[in-house]
């Protein structure tokens, strides 16, 4: 493995790279891991040299040992971040490899560089951030035992929040203040990924360029070979409007693997990663190389 420090200006992306034959990928993150040496990033510096394929992967923008500003949920930022790594390796062809939001990440910098040579996708939404939270909040307290009195007050709390969002902030609305301010006593708290707070108009700003964000429109505007993974017991992500979403924007030109019994990580009920998602890579990739 070799350590890569990409200078863009006036920030340093931490990068591995593992170089093998003329082909790569660039790992693009998921929402809540950003960091380089993340077990699901880090599997692939294992699994993929040696059939050919180079891997790079990095921390994101001011986390891990990568400076600057954080880009969470920061999307045309990332997409800058992934096209300065990607040209940062020594290979001919080169492409993307992203989860979950990276998922949205590679469809974007597919549709604005002609220099990602493919995408290999896992759990790539086709839905907004917004309606994906609305499934996965939902998922999150089922899978946690709640009932319906405290799903139904979660995703009520999580549909005013973002009418106030949308049509009165940040003029105050103190009566949702305060249920916000009341549900970081209860102990679903944690499911439902809301701010303790109202917010003030920049963070709404930024609210609404995240969770609006429609992939559907770049979904159609990408051109390269694409491989997407899914897994059948997936709690974050909704799999079929997405594997919709794909096939209505290229059809039969994305190749798509739903892997049976697997969660959004493409993990199996035992916590080990699919065999078959990754034979299916292996695969695909090597013949992505020539």
């Amino acid at each position: 493995m070799e350590e890569l420090r990409i200078e863009p200006d006036g920030f340093a992306l931490a990068a591995t790279y593992s170089p093998a034959g003329e082909t790569a990928i660039v790992a693009l993150h998921g929402a809540a891991e950003g960091t380089k040496d993340a077990p699901l990033y880090a599997h692939l510096h294992q699994l993929l040299p040696p059939a050919g394929i180079g891997v790079v992967t990095f921390d994101r923008r001011g986390e891990g040992e990568s400076t600057g500003d954080s880009t969470r949920g920061r999307f045309e930022l990332q997409v800058e971040d992934a096209l300065a790594v990607l040209r940062a390796i020594e290979a001919e062809r080169v492409g993307v490899w992203g989860i979950s939001q990276g998922g949205w990440i590679g469809p974007l910098a597919a549709a604005a560089s002609a220099e990602v040579a493919f995408l290999v996708l896992v759990a790539s939404t086709g839905v907004t951030p917004s309606e994906q939270m609305m499934y996965a909040v939902e998922r999150q307290l089922r899978l946690a035992g709640y009932g319906d009195d405290v799903v139904n007050r979660a995703l009520n709390l999580r549909r005013r929040f973002e009418d106030w969002v949308h049509t009165r902030a940040p003029e105050p609305d103190e009566q949702l203040g305060a249920e916000l301010w009341a549900g970081v006593d209860e102990p679903w708290w944690g499911q439902v990924w809301l701010p303790p707070t109202l917010l003030d108009e920049e963070s709404c700003r930024l609210w609404i360029e995240e969770m609006d964000f429609d992939p559907r429109p770049v979904f159609a505007q990408v051109g390269v070979p694409t491989l997407l993974f899914y897994g059948e017991a997936d709690s974050w992500t909704p799999v079929k409007p997405s594997v919709e979403a794909w096939r209505a924007a290229r059809g039969d030109e994305v190749e798509v693997v739903v892997v049976p019994g697997a969660e959004h990580d493409l993990t199996l009920p035992d916590g080990s990663l699919a065999p078959a998602y990754q034979a299916r890579l292996v695969e695909w990739l090597a013949a992505q190389a020539g």
